[in-house]
Order: C-alpha cells, then structure tokens, then sequence
C-alpha cells in the first residue's frame, strides 16, 4: 500500500489541500449552525423555530446540490482553476454574510451564496482529483481523500468551539479567512494541463450533455436511491447536534473519566461532553480507519458495499438518540461511522469509474444531485419532525399548555425553565419527565425505515446491473 501510496501524482495531493482548507471553513461554521439558528437557549443565537432552521438548511442544500450537476460539465468546459477561484470568492462571501445578518431573508441569501460557490467547488475539484487517478488507484486514491477530508474536519470542533467561545462572529470570520487562504494555492495550478479548457463545446451542447447522461437509467435510479443515504445523512450531522444538545447526558462520562474543560461545557444538567467533540470522534475514526477498511472491502461489490453502509448508518442514527445515555450515542456514532466509511468512498468511486474519459468532473457532479434530494427533503423533514416530536422547548410548552391553565404568556424560548418552576423539579428531572411522556427518541424511527428502503433497493438495483463494476 505505501508503493502505491507514493505512485500517486503531487497534483493529487495539492488538490487534497483545498479539499481541506473548504472543508475546515465549512464544519467550523456547520457544527455551529443548528445552535446558532434554533436553540432557544443559546445566548446571542437567533432563536427561529426549528421549522425555520429547515427551511434554511432545504435551500441550502437544494442550491448547493443541485448547481454541481451543471458545474461540473462548466468545470470540464472552462478549466478547474477558474472555477475554483469563482467559487472561493463567493463561499467567503456568504460567510461573512449569514455572520453579520440576523434578518431572514438576508440570512438565507447569505446560505445561498455559500450554496452557489460550494456547488461550483466540489465537482470541479473532485473532477480534477478523479483525472490525476487511473484504474488502479482509483480506490485507495478516494479513501485518502476521504481520510484527508476528515482530517480537517476533525480539526473543526476544537476551532469551532474556540471561535464560538470568542464570538458568534468570529465564527463566521474564520471561516471566511480559511476558505479565503486556499485562493493563493490556485496559482500553483497554473501548469497543469488538465485545469485548461478541454474543449470548444457552446454552452447549449454542454446542456444538452449533462441531460443526455442523466436520463440514463443506470444513473437517475442510482441517483433515486442514494438519496435515501443522504436523507440520513442530513439528520446526522444537522439534527442531531439539537438532540445531543436537548437529551444526551454525558455528565457521567465527564465525572468518571476527568475529562478536561476544553472537552465540556456547562448546562443546567451539570457537565457535558461538548457536542462538537462527538463529531470529532465520528471524524478521528475516519481518519483511523478508512484507509484499511476500503482495502479490505476492496474486492467486494461497490454496490453491495455501499448497501451495507448505508444500512449501518440508519442503525447508528437510531442508537445515537435512542437513549439519553451518552455511553449509547457513542455506540450509536461508532456504528454510523463505519457505515459512512463504507458508503462515502464508494459512492464517488462507482460514479468515477462509470464516467467516460474527459467526463469526470461531469459525472461526479450527479453524485451531488442525490446530496440534493436527501439534504433537501431530509432538512425539512428533520426540522418539521423534530419542532414537533423532540425539541426539548416545544416540549416543555406543549406540557405546559396541557397541564396547567395559568401560563398563556409563556413562550416557547422560556417554557422549559417555567416547567421546572411549576413542577418544582430540577433540570434533570424534567428532562427525564419530558422524556418519559413524548418518547423523542421516536423521532428517528423514520429514517431507520428510509435507510432499510434504500437498502433493499440498492440490493435490487445490483441484480439488475450485473455487468456492472
């Protein structure tokens, strides 16, 4: 493995580097955003409903998964060094907008640049990555991408949280400064041929051809099932956070093994595990283990593969909030992660290896149209599901409402500390009552069903493409 580790091009490595720089820019500010946006108990947040947040979030990924299947065939068109400047400038842009905007419509603009520009990024440089690997590389080529790309992210926790502990602001900055240093990488492009034009097609004729390609049953019903990966893949990382927030009860885990300050945070349950050090642990994991585990998964069907890691992430959505035992979301995210470590690399190798020579950039783009659908439909979804099924506060208000008939002027912001006043209990025995009447762990019960459809089809699918790779 660590000959054909040094077989690989620099140019492939380089372009890892901006992989990186856009992905630590990007979950600096991810990890923070369903906080941000919807706790009602977060000081300086902006408080919106949860049902709000998901309206966000569907149009931010409806923007940024949906430009990439068109930017693709652009990025083959004009060259990956234009396009990856374009597309720094605007994610920066929206950056620094949703971190000084707090009215909606201005903050949703704000996510919508940051869509259009991750959009135009992502098919261009993976594009490029799958044009520096041959057949042979191909699938340890993409498992170090992946390990790499996780290697930022496991560095965004701790910089989200010492940014967030600075300001909201500083944040989005950050960000913003990140996403900004990768511009100067573009000049080291300049010499390498495949980031040229690569042919003189109108763009009529480059239409035409993304359209030609998609309506290809091999890909649209693809396409069709991997939603349902990115149905839960969307809850995982943008729904959860709130759960975690709301439920999940590390003070335990905190007290037994000492943990340091920088790990924990305060709440009015005691001590908790920071929640962006659950993702790091999804993140170090990754980088541990993907390497090996797409070698030994490296003779076994792509399709098969993917199945199984996108059953065993629906699995470990569900453990992750079955429990307010924090012990139980550490299994849960141990399981979800070996699920995404099987279906990431495979997902964007399958895609790779279906597209003809000179269509790369094209064809990974659909992998993006997928991310689409899931992210989209799975924001609204997981908001609308969780306002009224989970959300702690909501909770807390519908309580209220249906117990006692003196608290009409109670909002939902405060309901939580009205209970506690009314019932006279402590923070942990009303999470506890609160838990034990609504059962919001039930709130993942249809995305374990999403992930069994996806599977099943999946599995369908292959028997029907026999001949493929």
């Amino acid at each position: 493995m660590i000959s054909e580790i040094r077989k690989l091009p620099p140019v492939y490595w380089l372009l890892n580097i901006f992989q990186m720089l856009e992905k630590l820019a990007y979950w600096t500010v991810l990890l923070q955003l369903p906080i941000y946006i919807a706790q009602k108990d977060a000081p300086g947040g902006l408080h919106w409903e949860q049902t709000v947040k998901g309206l966000i979030f569907f149009i931010w990924a409806a923007v940024q998964n949906t430009v990439p299947v068109f930017a693709g065939g652009f990025a083959d068109k004009y060259g990956t060094r234009k396009t990856l400047r374009a597309a720094i400038l605007l994610i920066a842009a929206g950056y620094l907008i949703i971190g000084t905007q707090r009215d909606l419509y201005l903050f949703t603009f704000g996510t919508i640049v940051i869509g259009l520009g991750s959009g135009i990024f992502k098919p261009a440089l993976q594009g490029a990555v799958a044009s520096t690997l041959n057949e042979k590389q191909s699938s340890l080529g993409w498992s170090i991408y992946f390990m790499l790309l996780n290697i930022a992210v496991f560095f965004g926790p701790p910089l989200s949280k010492y940014l967030r502990e600075i300001s909201w602001y500083a944040v989005f900055a950050g960000s913003a400064i990140i996403i900004l240093s990768s511009f100067v990488l573009t000049f080291f492009l300049r010499n390498q041929i495949f980031f040229e034009k690569r042919n003189s097609e109108s763009p009529i004729e480059v239409m035409k051809k993304i359209f030609s390609r998609l309506i290809q049953p091999k890909i649209y019903i693809f396409i069709i099932l991997m939603s349902g990966f990115a149905i839960i893949y969307m809850q995982f990382y943008e729904t959860l956070p709130n759960f975690i927030f709301d439920w999940t009860d590390t003070s335990g885990i905190v007290q037994s093994l000492r943990l340091p300050d920088f790990l924990t945070f305060i709440t009015a349950r005691g001590r908790m595990i920071s929640y962006e050090w659950f993702y790091n642990l999804n993140a170090g994991l990754i980088i541990i283990g993907i390497v090996l585990l797409s070698r030994l998964v490296k003779r076994f069907q792509k399709l098969y593969v993917i199945a199984l890691g996108t059953g065993l992430c629906a699995l470990g959505l569900m453990f992750s909030g079955l429990s307010m035992l924090g012990s139980l979301t550490i299994a849960g995210f141990l399981i979800y992660t070996i699920g995404e470590m099987l279906t990431n690399p495979k997902f964007a190798e399958y895609l790779s290896e279906s597209a003809p020579m000179g269509e790369k950039s094209l064809y990974i783009s659909f992998l993006n149209l997928s991310m689409a659908i899931g992210l989209g439909g799975g924001s609204l979804l997981g908001g609308w599901l969780y306002k009224h099924y989970a959300e702690k506060a909501s909770l807390a208000y519908n309580y209220l409402l249906t117990n006692f008939s003196d608290v009409k002027s109670v909002s939902v912001n405060n309901s939580f500390e009205t209970l506690q006043i009314k019932t006279g209990l402590n923070a942990v025995d009303a999470t506890n009552l609160l838990w034990n009447y609504y059962q919001p762990y039930k709130v993942w019960l249809p995305f374990l069903l999403i992930g069994i459809i996806s599977v099943a089809g999946l599995i369908l699918y292959k028997r029907k493409q026999k001949n493929n790779p």
